[in-house]
């Protein structure tokens, strides 16, 4: 069976993920509580983020439940999973040693924490509950 490239869902996708930039860019300047905040905060910008919050989140669901279906239809379950772990884990697995910590250790130096990277990132393999 030839696969349908779904250039609507593509775009669909680009959207929801400017979206989400916009959204997390969006709450270092609002007065929403968050990890590190700008030392000058505005009103204005959660309104579209009020507005978008509603469906983004649905929005990217309903993609990737699309895609899953599609995806599903052209290979089988086994393939499938590999080619998620691959395209998912692996980067998720990334993330949670290289970006996560860099950010939690960012909000404690912008709430006052007075220690180094080195010195606060053996702490990451204590696996507990953050914050």
């Amino acid at each position: 069976m030839k696969s349908i490239r779904r250039y609507d869902l593509d775009w669909l996708r680009v959207l929801a993920f400017l979206l989400l930039i916009f959204f997390h860019t969006g709450m270092f300047f609002n007065y929403w509580g968050w990890h590190v905040k700008n030392n000058v905060q505005t009103h204005w910008v959660e309104y579209p983020m009020m507005f978008t919050s509603a469906w983004r989140m649905a929005l990217l669901f309903m993609i990737s439940g699309m895609g899953v279906y599609w995806a599903l239809g052209q290979r089988s379950a086994g393939s499938f999973l590999g080619e998620r772990t691959k395209r998912i884990f692996i980067p998720l697995v990334f993330g949670m040693f290289f970006i996560i910590p860099p950010q939690i250790f960012f909000e404690r130096i912008s709430n006052g924490a007075t220690y180094s990277f080195l010195e606060f990132y053996p702490s990451t393999f204590e696996f507990l509950p953050y914050p």
